[in-house]
């Protein structure tokens, strides 16, 4: 509206100028000219001014709206936070709650039976019975006995001088086709004894000193 009235202005201005360069007929049209912009001037004011008036009220109640807008989402900013905080306490009692009612339901648990101990004849060498095809495998110079597959360090075996592949045919005279055998002659054997051993390593046979050893293995009643 402002460009509006500067241009009947500079319109007026133009119409001003010329008049002053003219004479005669011209200079009346010219006047009329001019009379009938400066009219529509003032109309045109007119009309701005009544627009101007209609126009604050729509922006104070713009205004109005954006301030109520503001205010509903602070509210419900509040009201989440609150929901929030209630949850979380309603949980937890509930959690809480529970936790002790299960802990009141569960019966205690037994108390855990005492550990036995047994003190057993200890070589400290693993291996395994040898049978025709591990013996062809391996091409082993016997089908029976006890192949030594690991042995233990500082263990009485190792001290003996038992090695890994030896394979144990005797035990303190008896002889040992698996470790079945084994087992029943080590059977009632003490700490400190001295037994000897009969040993294949390759085509090699030996006999070996060994001292018994003693472990302590857990037992079941």
């Amino acid at each position: 509206m402002r460009i509006l009235g500067m241009g009947l202005c500079m319109a007026l201005a133009a119409a001003l100028a010329l008049l002053a360069g003219c004479s005669g007929g011209d200079t009346a049209d010219l006047q009329q000219r001019v009379k009938d912009l400066e009219a529509e001037n003032q109309s045109l004011k007119q009309q701005v001014e009544k627009l101007s008036g209609e126009f604050r009220p729509l922006q104070a109640r713009v205004d109005k709206l954006d301030e109520g807008q503001r205010l509903m989402e602070k509210t419900l900013v509040q009201a989440r936070k609150d929901l929030e905080a209630r949850v979380t306490d309603v949980v937890q009692q509930e959690l809480g709650g529970r936790g002790r009612r299960l802990v009141h339901n569960v019966p205690a648990a037994p108390a855990p039976r005492p550990v036995r101990f047994e003190e057993q004849p200890y070589l400290g060498f693993d291996g395994q019975n040898v049978e025709p095809d591990v013996a062809k495998l391996l091409k082993l110079k016997s089908t029976t006995g006890i192949l030594v597959t690991d042995v233990r360090e500082g263990a009485p075996a190792a001290l003996a001088g038992v090695k890994k592949n030896d394979v144990i045919t005797s035990f303190d005279g008896a002889d040992t086709k698996s470790f079945d055998d084994l087992k029943k002659a080590l059977a009632g054997k003490k700490p400190g004894e001295v037994v000897a051993i009969g040993v294949l390593r390759g085509d090699e046979k030996l006999e070996q000193k060994v001292t018994i050893g003693m472990r302590r293995v857990p037992v079941e009643d």
